[in-house]
């Protein structure tokens, strides 16, 4: 007999990658209208769109590094979300720090673009993890 937290259980593929490229997607339609209306214009557009471009690429890297297609319990899938979500910010963190510094781009367009593009990802990963969780009653 099983636990009801140590049934394995898989995460659905399709969404979560829905989500690591849909949510930069939209983040970025919105920083192109934030541009085009707001006081950083044409110098901050392109740092922002490279910082959710960056977000965009570390978010499904992260979902094919959590091979979320192998069934786990989900106490174990708990601990890896988190593990998942906190290297996703730090990667992002960092190439845009190190963009800021090699390249010389602006900073606050590059990390409130980075900003921009993780909540849609943190948030859209978190509701498809959860939905799965209480389909299976854990």
């Amino acid at each position: 007999m099983t636990l009801p937290g140590q049934q394995p259980v898989t995460l659905p593929t399709g969404p979560l990658y829905a989500v690591a490229l849909g949510g930069p997607a939209l983040a970025a339609a919105g920083w192109l209208i934030a541009t085009m209306i707001g006081q950083w214009g044409h110098e901050g557009r392109l740092p922002g769109l490279m910082a959710i471009g960056i977000v965009a690429v570390i978010a499904v890297i992260a979902v094919t590094l959590l091979r979320p297609w192998r069934g786990r319990p989900i106490l174990a899938w708990g601990s890896l979300l988190i593990a998942a979500s906190t290297g996703r910010i730090v990667a992002t963190i960092a190439i845009c720090l190190l963009l800021y510094s090699a390249a010389r781009q602006p900073a606050a367009p590059l990390l409130f673009g980075a900003l921009s593009g993780l909540v849609p990802v943190l948030a859209g990963e978190t509701f498809v993890a959860s939905r799965r969780f209480r389909q299976r009653g854990g």
